[in-house]
């Protein structure tokens, strides 16, 4: 049962997670009917939860619908970019998967199959609302000692999820909200620069707030950074990272782990998720290269062709999983973009620097500016694997470089057969989002 979006029933959607003390970092989702009924005796009220603990456990809820999501929904990341690739039995009628962009390959059946469950701007948007019912608590109850890095993490989450869905999803999309009383706040199509705007707007909060928290201020600023390259402000990203030390990381903390790829599971006639090597023609050799970054393993033969290999990525391992949401080796990384685009030849230095901490070679100049930032950009490929940077670094190099999308994106004749198709964004499902937001009337504004 999918309810209305964003959910009318979100008071429950928290508070049902406050039920007891210690119940901190997971919730049950209650059923539609009956959800607002105020005779339910399991109901929980604000008054309940009006104290120190109620702050903490609805900003550990944000924390954990964090954690549940941004894995899995790093995925969708990977298969319309070129770091996995998809091996089916070929009877499979590939049109009318309801797979998001299987291999960046255009359905015209998406908005039918995927009916209206949008799970990709549904998911981040449901982290990003549910800051705005934890903040307010967290300022009224919180002990000061507490309170600047627990505001820093949620407001640092908040940007992230903005910043994520504004370089995943096609522009037109909605960011809709929920004000402190609860209530629905809809909002309007936006453009990938006005949402890219209000995330970096919420991160600038974060780095005020944050006070002792090594962590929160990772996630802030390395989130931060990113949205400065997104803007072409490269002086000021490069200075918003500067205090991140390279060892520094913030993860999520899950007991499963949904990215996890058996290479034993693999079996002719199955359906298979395998690294991407040169996917396209314009993929990175994320197993050619042989990269300590991407490490894998032989799986099997591709269905669609067996002179084809197909490989697992080892470098995630089945049960509890921590995948890194910001690093000091993304702050570095940022760096390095920032000097290249100000002719700083400090940029080589850094990537070089990073490079010898895995005991990979030097690399050279290659003279010139396009050439530099193909660099940074297969350098930010391999140590940001997975982690659902690809999409949004693809897009940036259309955006702010001006390369053309089938010279970054995988193009060309498709290995199940038909092409490649246009698509460089993820969109959003129209008939889920006017569902219950008025103001979306029209689809995607562009791919």
């Amino acid at each position: 049962m999918t309810c209305p979006r964003p959910l009318m029933n979100i008071r429950l959607h928290v508070m049902r997670a406050l039920a007891s003390a210690t119940v901190l970092t997971s919730m049950t989702i209650a059923a539609c009917h009956g959800a607002l009924d105020v005779s339910d005796p399991t109901l929980i009220r604000d008054t309940d939860i009006a104290n120190a603990n109620g702050a903490n456990a609805r900003r550990l809820n944000v924390s954990s619908t964090l954690n549940q999501n941004a894995p899995s929904l790093a995925s969708d990341v990977a298969y319309i970019s070129d770091e996995w690739m998809y091996d089916g039995p070929l009877n499979e009628d590939y049109s009318t998967s309801s797979r998001v962009l299987l291999d960046r390959r255009d359905s015209p059946n998406y908005e039918i199959a995927a009916g209206t469950n949008d799970q990709h701007l549904g998911q981040w948007d449901q982290v990003y609302y549910q800051t705005s019912i934890a903040i307010p608590s967290v300022r009224a109850y919180t002990p000061d000692s507490l309170k600047g890095d627990f505001l820093a993490q949620l407001y640092a989450i908040r940007g992230y999820a903005a910043l994520q869905i504004a370089e995943d999803i096609c522009p037109g999309f909605p960011l809709n909200d929920v004000s402190s009383d609860n209530r629905p706040l809809f909002s309007g199509p936006l453009t990938t620069d006005s949402a890219v705007a209000l995330a970096s707007a919420q991160l600038d909060s974060a780095i005020k707030y944050v006070h002792d928290s090594t962590r929160f201020a990772t996630l802030a600023r390395v989130a931060k950074g990113r949205a400065l390259l997104d803007q072409g402000k490269y002086a000021e990203a490069a200075a918003v990272v500067a205090t991140v030390q390279t060892t520094d990381v913030y993860q999520t903390e899950s007991p499963y782990n949904p990215m996890y790829v058996d290479p034993n599971s693999y079996c002719a006639g199955c359906t298979f998720t395998a690294v991407g090597n040169n996917e396209g023609g314009n993929g990175m050799p994320f197993v050619g290269a042989q990269d300590p970054r991407v490490p894998t393993q032989f799986a099997g033969v591709a269905n669609a062709d067996t002179t084809d290999s197909l490989y697992a990525f080892t470098g995630y391992t089945p049960g509890p999983f921590a995948m890194t949401l910001a690093s000091g080796v993304e702050a570095r990384l940022i760096e390095a973009e920032a000097a290249a685009n100000l002719n700083d030849p400090n940029w080589l230095t850094i990537l070089n620097t990073l490079r010898s901490g895995v005991g990979l070679p030097a690399l050279a100049d290659p003279g010139t500016m396009a050439a530099q930032i193909d660099l940074v950009y297969r350098e930010r490929a391999f140590w940001l694997y997975l982690t659902g940077r690809r999409l949004g670094d693809l897009r940036r190099l259309i955006k702010n470089y001006g390369r053309a999308p089938d010279a970054v994106f995988p193009a060309g004749p498709y290995r199940l057969g038909g092409s490649y198709g246009s698509a460089t964004s993820i969109p959003f499902i129209l008939a889920a989002e006017k569902q219950s937001n008025s103001k979306i009337t029209s689809g995607c504004t562009s791919r």
